[in-house]
């Protein structure tokens, strides 16, 4: 093991200034290691604007409590007040362990962005071969990032496309098959924790289209996979698409409805620029609800589309539920996020959460038959991904520093700058 490692720090105050940072005599990462603990070396990690909100709400929703920099870093990086580590999904490499996972084993969850060697507090979850991290100072993150699965995969490739998108496709998944249930009890888009009412109709998409706004994102993309899996008949009528990329994303979805049966309607792309002419073809399907999802989209696509909805005769009648997701793949200022969330307020939208939709869902099914099933569609998703994204493609990175690494994907982020088509994948 070499005495110094690096790792990638960012500002609390403006997520835009980040630095690497060199651990020194980094061996000391050695020491015993307690009971029921791993220690762990990043392997695989992804970047998406997913780590943008890690950072944006980091101190709300802790995720700047998952790995907090090390006491040993050099000043000022070592203030863990103002410096954060923000996480990153994929694997990494069990080096040590007091647990029943071996050395040598491969572990896929959420890491820092890293080369440093990591210790987790881990106790055997469901089903087998899931486990949990239990640390103190993690007592506050949501579940879905305290759940490590071992695994056996060891196809680079495949690994790459795991980590660049499998957390962020249950997002999705989830939205599809629980939030809007084709059958069975349906999800509050926000879980049970959100104490609030979900019926059968406010899942039911039968007579309803469905509206994704910045639909190039992995999570509008999978959400969009996964109502095309759905039975004949639940619906919906339909799915608009506005993005940045209509040619890419109709051809995918005439390709996957090619390949598979689909119960859901049509599939229309639009650009930003071509919003005004969604309301046609929207008129033309007759839906009596329309769901709007925003996974943060830009030029006010939102605001516009509200109002085009409201204005036309043919769609006054619609029921619209509108749906956050997502913020847009750049840093915001604290002005920027009041002006959202007091927008997305006045709106009436609902937020959606990943981690206690999953709880939820968890309870109805129990722990293995809802992995079972997940784990059989992203399989199948993997299966057709040549379909499905064809436009997108693995950007392999390496290491924590300079702009091949991980410092150089997080500039490229804030910056917006990293195109829907790309899948930012690192070899820690």
């Amino acid at each position: 093991m070499s005495e110094t490692e690096t790792i990638h720090v960012v500002s609390k105050k403006d997520n835009s200034q980040h630095a690497v940072v060199t651990i020194e005599n980094a061996s000391s990462a050695t020491r015993q290691l307690p009971p029921s603990s791993v220690r762990v070396r990043p392997l695989i990690l992804s970047l998406s604007s997913n780590n943008l909100s890690y950072a944006r709400a980091g101190e709300l929703l802790h995720w700047w409590d998952t790995y907090p920099v090390p006491s040993v870093a050099p000043a000022p990086y070592n203030d863990q007040s103002a410096w954060g580590i923000v996480p990153a999904w994929g694997y990494a490499t069990v080096l040590e362990s007091t647990t029943d996972i071996a050395p040598g084993s491969t572990l896929w969850g959420f890491w820092p962005t890293s080369g440093l060697p990591t210790d987790l507090t881990l106790i055997p979850g469901e089903p087998h071969g899931h486990w949990t991290e239990v640390s103190e100072h993690r007592k506050s993150l949501m579940t879905y990032y305290n759940r490590y699965e071992v695994v056996s995969e060891d196809d680079r490739d495949t690994m790459a496309w795991t980590a660049a998108v499998r957390a962020i496709w249950g997002a999705g998944y989830l939205l599809s098959e629980y939030a809007f249930s084709p059958k069975g009890t349906p999800v509050h888009p926000y879980g049970a924790a959100a104490g609030l009412n979900w019926t059968t109709e406010d899942a039911d998409l039968s007579s309803a289209v469905v509206v994704n706004l910045a639909a190039s994102t992995k999570t509008a993309r999978s959400f969009t996979y996964n109502l095309l899996c759905r039975p004949a008949g639940s619906g919906p009528l339909g799915v608009l698409q506005i993005t940045s990329s209509p040619e890419a994303l109709e051809r995918a979805a005439e390709q996957q409805i090619a390949q598979r049966q689909s119960g859901a309607g049509p599939v229309k792309a639009l650009a930003y620029s071509d919003v005004d002419r969604a309301v046609p073809w929207l008129v033309g399907l007759e839906p009596s609800k329309l769901v709007i999802i925003d996974y943060g989209a830009r030029d006010n696509a939102l605001l516009r589309l509200r109002e085009l909805v409201q204005s036309h005769e043919a769609l006054q009648s619609c029921k619209v539920v509108i749906i956050l997701v997502g913020g847009q793949q750049k840093v915001y200022t604290e002005d920027e996020l009041r002006e959202v969330y007091a927008s997305m307020h006045a709106l009436g939208a609902i937020r959606s959460n990943a981690s206690t939709t999953r709880d939820t869902a968890i309870e109805l099914d129990g722990p293995e038959a809802f992995f079972d099933k997940m784990d059989q569609r992203w399989k199948q998703w993997l299966d057709d991904r040549a379909a499905t994204v064809p436009d997108m493609r693995l950007v392999w990175g390496k290491g924590v520093a300079g702009t091949e690494g991980m410092y150089g994907g997080w500039e490229r982020l804030t910056k917006g700058e990293v195109r829907p088509e790309e899948a930012l994948v690192y070899m820690a």
